[in-house]
Parts: structure tokens; C-alpha cells; sequence
């Protein structure tokens, strides 16, 4: 009993004082157990034994209770009182409180508003019920590609699947809307019954689309309006629901109209039946009808069971595919990966740079924050010497930089909050109805825990060298000494760090550079300057069949043709930089049916003077003739050199010679030069060539002038016209801003990475300057007996300069290691450029070497005008 009484009155004073801790606890418990058992041994039961037990000793519960309580409060209370101190030292400084928090915000912002975008695209969920279950499902040449998928294809997958809840197909429509106003062309998806449903979406008026709307038979004729189109075309009127609109020349009725904002696409403006059971062209596997499959998948079945049935049910119908297709695979992907996947890579790529600015702007705050401790080197050292921890004083100087990088933090969501939107819109990703990109608890979660983790990384550096100052010589010369040594040597290695940071950075930026300019300034096979382009949607009371189609693309030529300043006017079925809307089939030389020489070509229909109007070089033969274009005409192909290269030896003559297309033998009678057809950057596809007589479908064109393109507009509307009034046209605009279009991906990345690499040269630069100004600062004593002894003020100069730029070729040589791992990840995103180019390194290291050098410089020249008599006087 004695022990427990000693321990007792310990607890109790030991509670007074606020001193109890977990060990004195475990030992009370330890002792209760004892005289628990105790009690037990002489006869009473184990209840009773421990009431009584608990009730002379006391409630551990309510100890440990009151411990906690006792802890938190204490805790609570060095919070605050470290708080109020932190918060009073930065006030104290508020030129370096500003240039802290200012540095910290365009690091913080910036990666809180690129972490805003790829929160919305890659993160978020789509805004669809189960959209982790929506997949795209797709036909693929090999494993995990894509290509699209067929009418047939569709229905294939749609009877034979058992992973799918269910399934839906769309094909992209264009009419020719009248009987409303000016004639206009309206966008729309043809869709299958189950569209609406498989993504929870519903109409505001009418009804959905039904099961037998879809059946042999079925009247195709009906139409959903997007609310958009509704409102801005029919003025919202309710009544519409029932009503016909004319969509080429026939009418469709329109049975409802959908939410506001229910399609991710804005420019879809209605929706109707696919009708594939009342075509059989478009129950073929050989895109004559091209569809977009999704489908969600039910609970429990997985994306790759679902291919490899689906791949499996395919084998049992390739008899009905077309050779080419025969060993193609099913690849089953997210709805989110297939709209944005493409989009990781430079995301991520976007959002590790912006973590370089961040981690440079930490470098440069910790090196603001080691000059600030050297300023308070006799205050710490005195605290140490009077008795406080080094625990307390790390706590205190990580107290000051959490604060510091909290206000940086408030400061960068500021930032973000003024940079969101304009970046949004740059990335061309505004559009997108229902993809919500902004500042979300997601993205201000990581703007806080980005801020957190910056103050904790800039922190902690200089909090571990605050702690442990030699107390003698910091009471002595205020650090002067070999703590001040050790400190400059400590701000050496982040400059060392920042450079290497940025080289990397500047390499990027250059690489795409290099690579942008490449892409600018390449052969395209065709002249962008002078051209004006237009695509018309032709109707169907004005082209019901082939002859009146010829006839009627001849009638817009030659009115064409007749504006002043036009030189010249052609059409193509497709004109290059169109946004990827491409023909293609399987195409072998006539002569050699066999399986390896079946291969992918893109064809295109074209008119007489084509390759002139577009300044195509006609490398062989001849070009297409009005003879050439009638129906009865012998079928004849032009073709660009890729197909020759393909299938002809160098020393052959291709003229002559016969394409097999789409099952008939076509005589090759010219060779044109290969054209970009997709993107300034992509590479030249192989293309055939065929009068309008052969695919009378779609046209677009151009016409040459010396004027200024867009100047014609007018003359062009009024020239369409006076063939058909009831003729909209679309896409009106000049080649050349169709193909600088298509550098907008390479444009933005490269105009954000130079701001990025901008921020870090401009922050790598502040510095080293401020590092070469703290340590000449330092230093003073020793320049003014420098000078005193004899040396003249440029080896001064040469002797700042000379430390300074060996730090900073430290930072060089290791930041060029890091760049070639970087470019290499970076060459997906290169055209033609190597990831090493030596051009690009040796430019990066010259500005570095040219920057580092201006900084060290100025306060070299300041520390040459010492005044020696001075600087010892004050010793």
C-alpha cells in the first residue's frame, strides 16, 4: 500500500504542475491491475474487486481525460503565443514579408490554376449517373487503339454483348436547315434509342426517342432540338413539340427538346434517328457509315472482359469484314479517356513545370529566410543560452514560415482565381458544356496543402540551422563567424539547385521552341497565302441526284470565277486542315492482288485546276478534265508520291498503271506531291484522287487571289446565292488561319512553358543576386583589407564574379544532366527536333552564364567601392 500511496501523491502533484505524461499513466494503470488482483486473491469478486480498486486510486479514464485536456490547452496556448510572435516578426519586415509572399503566390498560383485543369478534365467525373461506368467502344488495328466503329459493327456488338447494361451509337449529321430565316447549317448526332437513357439525360419538352423509332420501317423523319438551339432558333416556344422543320429539303417533326446544357458538345444542335435497319449501306463494316459507341457497363464486369468477349464475338463474324479488318481487335476505354486521355501527357507535363517554378520560389524564400536569421543570430543564440530548446526554436521559425507560405497561399488562389478562366480559354477547352474547371474544394484542398507543404519545404532548412548557432561567437560578432561561413555555403547549394531548375525548364521551353518553328515553317505540299476556303451542305431539292450535283458544283465555280481578284477556284470532297474529317479506304496496286499490298489510303474528290488553285506541285501525268467527270467517264485516279513510294520501284513509270478502289480498277494518270492533310505537324498520308463523278458527296472550296482573302467574303455569299438563295455556307475563312489552327496545341504549350520558364530565369536571377549581395555584405571586413593591402577594385570585381558563376556552373552541369532525362520524356511532343539538341543547351547555358553574370555583377562593382578605413573603423 505504501508504493500505491507514493504513487498517488506523484499523480497528484504531478497533475497540479501539468507534468503528468503517458508513462506516469501507463504506470498507474499498471498498479490499479495489482491491487485489483490484490482484492481478488482475499475473496471478493472481480467486480467489486476493481470497483474498489478504481475507486482508491482514482479514474484512470477521468486522469487520461484530464491529461489530454491539460495537453491540448497547452498545446493551444504555444500555437498562439508562436503565432503572435511570427505574425509580429513579419510585420517587423514587410519588405521581405512582400517579396516572400509575392514569390510564394506565382508559384502557388500558377500550379493551383493548371491543377484546376486538370482537376476538371482527368480527376472530376464526368457529369453524367455512374460515369466511371460510361466506355467508348472502338474497332482497333492493334491492341488498346482506336478506330471508331461501324453501323454493322454496332449492331454486332449490341446483340452478342453480356457485360454492357446497355449500348448507343451516334453519327455526326449536317443539314441544310430552311423555312426559318436565312438558310443555315445545323449540326447533330444521328443516335440510336438508347442515347438518352445510358447517360441519365432528359427532354424539358416532348418525349425521347423510342425502341420502335429504330425498327425496319420506322419513320426516320423525327428530330430532338439541344434547348440552346431551341432558344435561339425558335425563341423558346412550347409549341414547337409536334411542329416540322425543313432539314434539306424534307421535313422532320420535331417530338422534344432537350435540358439546358444536356450534350458536351455546344455545337450540336438536334438529335435524330440513326436509322441503320433501313440501310443496308449502313449495316456494313466498312465505314460507309461511321459511328461513336458507348456503353455502361454493369456492376462487377470490367473494361478488358468486356473487349476480349466482344473481340471474340467479332472472329465469328469476320467473313462479313473486309480484309483489311479481319485481325482488327475491340478496345473497350473509359468515356473520360477517350475525351481527355490525350490530354494527360501535357498536362502532366504543364503541371511538373509550374512544380519546378514552385520549387525554385522555395529556394529563393529559403535563402531570404537564412539572410533573415543571420539577422537574428544574437537573438536565437541568446534564447539557446537562457534555456530554450532547439525543439522550441525550430517550432518558432516553422511557425513563421507556415504563415509566411499560408499568406503566400491566400495570395496564389488570387492569382489563380484571375488566371483561371483566361487559361481555360486558351486551351480552348471553354466550350465544353457540363466540365466545370475552377476553384472547387479540390482544387483550394491542394492550394492549401501545395502551401502547407512550400512552407514546411523552405522552412525547415533554415529553421535547422536557426537552432544551432555557436552561442559564443553569435553573442561575440553577431554570426560573423564560421556559423556565417557555413550559412553562405548553405545558400550556395540552393542556388546551385535553382539553376539546375531552371536549366531544365529553359531546355523544355526551348526544345518546343525549336520544334514550334519547325513546324511553322513546313512544307505543307500546298501554298496557305491568298486562299479562301467554304464548305457547302448541299440540298437535297438541289441535289437529288449525281448529274444534278455536278452540275451544280460546276454552276458555283464559274460563278466563282467571276468575282474580281479571283485567280482561279477549285473544290475537294475534303480540304486540308479541315479539323480531321477524313476518307479512307483500303486501295492496291491492280496488278498485285495480294493481301500485303492492301493498304489505308485516304481519297478525295476533286476538280479540274485543283492542284493548281492550291499550288500542288504535279509531279507526273497530267491533271483531271471536264471529260474525266462524267459518270460514264473511264474511272481514273490521280495520286500523291506516298502511294508511289508504296507501291512502285524507283526506276517504274506508275502512269498507266491501275489502283484497285473500292473493288474496281481505276488507270493512274498523274502524280501530285504529297500535301498535309490533318495538321501542319503531322506527316504526309498516302491519297488518291478522283473526279466528283465518283464521289459526289461533299465539297468545299477554294479560291486563289491576290487580295486579301477575307476581303471576298461578301463576293462569295452573293456568288453561292445567285445558284441557290436557299444556300447557307459554312466555314467561310482563310486556308491559312484553317492551318495556323492547327497549331494551337503547340502554340499554347509553348506560350505557357516561356511563362514558366520566364518566372523561373527571373526568380533564378533575384536570387543570385540576392545571395551575391548578402554574402558581399558580409564580406565587408574582408574586401576593405583586401583594398587597404593593395588590391585593385577589379580583382575585387573578378573575385565576386569568380564565386558567383562557379556556383552557377555547378548549377549548369548538373541541370544539363537533368534536362536530357527531361527531353526525352518531353520527345512525344517534339517535331522534328532532337531531344538533345545541342543548339538548344549551349543557348540555355549562354543566357544562364549571361543572367548569373549580371547579377553577380552588381554587387561585385558595389563591393569594389569599399571604403577601407570605414569597414575597419567599424570593426
Amino acid at each position: 500500500m505504501s508504493k500505491l500511496s507514493g504513487l498517488r501523491t506523484r499523480l497528484r502533484r504531478a497533475f497540479q504542475r501539468g507534468a503528468m505524461d503517458q508513462q506516469m499513466l501507463d504506470e498507474m494503470k499498471h498498479h490499479l491491475d495489482e491491487e485489483t488482483a490484490r482484492r481478488i486473491a482475499v475473496g471478493e469478486d472481480p467486480a467489486t474487486a476493481r470497483r474498489r480498486a478504481a475507486a482508491d486510486f482514482g479514474s484512470v479514464d477521468a486522469r487520461t481525460e484530464e491529461v489530454r485536456d491539460a495537453r491540448f490547452g497547452a498545446w493551444a496556448e504555444h500555437f498562439w503565443q508562436d503565432l503572435r510572435f511570427a505574425a509580429r516578426n513579419l510585420r517587423k519586415s514587410p519588405g521581405f514579408t512582400a517579396v516572400a509572399v509575392l514569390t510564394l503566390a506565382i508559384g502557388i498560383g500558377a500550379n493551383t490554376a493548371i491543377f484546376s485543369v486538370v482537376s476538371g478534365l482527368l480527376l472530376n467525373p464526368l457529369p453524367y449517373a455512374d460515369s466511371d461506368r460510361i466506355m467508348v467502344i472502338d474497332e482497333a488495328p492493334v491492341p488498346g487503339g482506336t478506330g471508331g466503329s461501324c453501323g454493322g459493327t454496332f449492331l454486332e456488338w449490341q446483340e452478342n454483348q453480356i457485360h454492357f447494361e446497355s449500348m448507343a451509337a451516334i453519327h455526326t449529321m449536317t443539314h441544310t436547315m430552311t423555312g426559318r430565316g436565312d438558310p443555315q447549317m445545323v449540326n447533330g448526332w444521328e443516335v440510336t434509342p438508347q442515347y438518352l437513357s445510358l447517360f441519365g439525360l432528359r427532354t424539358a419538352l416532348g418525349r425521347d426517342f423510342r425502341p420502335e423509332d429504330d425498327v425496319a420501317g420506322a419513320n426516320e423523319h423525327i428530330v430532338i432540338l439541344s434547348h440552346r438551339f431551341w432558344q435561339e432558333t425558335f425563341n423558346g416556344d412550347p409549341g414547337v413539340v409536334g411542329d416540322f422543320v425543313n432539314f434539306g429539303g424534307e421535313g422532320y417533326q420535331i417530338i422534344g427538346v432537350l435540358d439546358p446544357d444536356a450534350l458536351l458538345d455546344p455545337d450540336v444542335q438536334f438529335l435524330s434517328p440513326t436509322g441503320i435497319l433501313n440501310d443496308e449501306q449502313k449495316q456494313t463494316r466498312n465505314y460507309h457509315y461511321v459511328t461513336t459507341t458507348f456503353a455502361k457497363l454493369a456492376p462487377g464486369a470490367t473494361p478488358a472482359a468486356a473487349a476480349a468477349q466482344l473481340t471474340t464475338v467479332k472472329q465469328g463474324f469476320n467473313h462479313l469484314y473486309p480484309d483489311r479488318k479481319k485481325d482488327w481487335t475491340v478496345t473497350v476505354t473509359s468515356m473520360q479517356e477517350s475525351m481527355f486521355g490525350g490530354a494527360r501527357q501535357p498536362l502532366n507535363l504543364l503541371l511538373w513545370s509550374v512544380g519546378v517554378v514552385l520549387l525554385i520560389a522555395c529556394a529563393n524564400v529559403a535563402n531570404l529566410l537564412l539572410a533573415k536569421t543571420s539577422a537574428r543570430s544574437g537573438e536565437l543564440a541568446l534564447r539557446l543560452a537562457l534555456g530554450a530548446t532547439k525543439g522550441r526554436i525550430i517550432r518558432q521559425m516553422l511557425t513563421e514560415s507556415l504563415l509566411l507560405a499560408v499568406l503566400g497561399g491566400a495570395a496564389g488562389i488570387a492569382v489563380a482565381a484571375a488566371t483561371i478562366n483566361p487559361l481555360v480559354v486558351f486551351a480552348g477547352v471553354n466550350d465544353l458544356q457540363r466540365i466545370e474547371i475552377g476553384l472547387d474544394g479540390g482544387v483550394l484542398a491542394f492550394a492549401l496543402g501545395a502551401s502547407l507543404l512550400t512552407g514546411f519545404v523552405f522552412g525547415l532548412l533554415p529553421a535547422l540551422r536557426a537552432a544551432g548557432p555557436n552561442v559564443g561567437d553569435a553573442i561575440k560578432d553577431g554570426g560573423r563567424s564560421g556559423s556565417a561561413g557555413r550559412r553562405r555555403h548553405l545558400q550556395s547549394i540552393l542556388i546551385i539547385a535553382e539553376t539546375a531548375l531552371t536549366v531544365v525548364l529553359l531546355v523544355v521551353a526551348g526544345l518546343l521552341m525549336r520544334s514550334f518553328l519547325n513546324a511553322a515553317n513546313q512544307n505543307l505540299g500546298f501554298e496557305t497565302d491568298g486562299a479562301l476556303t467554304f464548305r457547302l451542305n448541299q440540298n437535297g431539292d438541289t441535289a437529288q441526284t449525281v448529274e444534278k450535283r455536278l452540275q451544280f458544283a460546276d454552276q458555283i465555280l464559274a460563278e466563282l470565277r467571276t468575282i474580281p481578284g479571283v485567280e482561279s477556284a477549285a473544290f475537294i470532297s475534303n480540304m486540308p486542315m479541315n479539323g480531321n474529317r477524313f476518307y479512307g479506304d483500303s486501295i492496291q496496286r491492280a496488278d498485285r492482288i495480294e493481301p500485303d499490298n492492301n493498304i489505308i489510303a485516304g481519297f478525295d474528290a476533286v476538280s479540274p485546276g485543283y492542284f493548281q488553285t492550291m499550288r500542288t506541285p504535279l509531279l507526273r501525268g497530267r491533271d483531271l478534265t471536264a471529260a474525266d467527270n462524267r459518270i460514264d467517264a473511264p474511272k481514273v485516279l490521280i495520286v500523291n508520291q506516298s502511294v508511289i513510294d508504296r507501291f512502285f520501284d524507283a526506276d517504274e513509270n506508275p502512269l498507266g498503271y491501275h489502283i484497285q478502289f473500292k473493288g474496281e480498277p481505276h488507270e493512274i494518270v498523274g502524280v501530285v506531291a504529297d500535301a498535309r492533310r490533318f495538321a501542319v505537324d503531322g506527316q504526309p498520308f498516302r491519297q488518291v484522287y478522283l473526279p466528283l463523278a465518283q464521289f459526289p458527296w461533299s465539297t468545299h472550296y477554294v479560291l486563289r487571289t491576290q487580295l486579301q482573302p477575307a476581303s471576298l467574303a461578301a463576293a462569295v455569299r452573293q456568288a453561292v446565292q445567285r445558284v441557290n438563295p436557299n444556300q447557307p455556307i459554312h466555314q467561310l475563312r482563310t486556308l491559312e488561319d484553317m492551318a495556323d489552327e492547327t497549331l494551337n496545341f503547340r502554340t499554347m504549350m509553348l506560350t505557357l512553358l516561356s511563362l514558366f520558364a520566364g518566372a523561373a530565369l527571373l526568380l533564378a536571377c533575384v536570387g543570385i543576386y540576392g545571395v551575391m549581395a548578402y554574402s558581399v555584405n558580409q564580406r565587408t571586413r574582408e574586401m576593405g583589407i583586401r583594398l587597404a593591402l593593395g588590391a585593385a577594385a577589379r580583382d575585387v570585381i573578378a573575385l565576386i564574379l569568380r564565386d558567383g558563376l562557379k556556383v552557377i556552373a555547378i548549377g549548369l552541369a548538373i541541370g544539363a544532366i537533368g534536362a536530357g532525362f527531361a527531353s526525352h520524356l518531353l520527345e512525344s511532343q517534339l517535331y522534328n527536333v532532337d531531344p538533345l539538341d545541342p543548339a538548344t543547351f549551349v543557348m540555355v547555358s549562354l543566357i544562364l552564364v549571361a543572367v548569373g553574370a549580371t547579377a553577380c555583377f552588381l554587387p561585385a562593382v558595389r563591393a569594389s567601392k569599399t571604403d577601407p578605413m570605414q569597414s575597419l573603423r567599424a570593426e
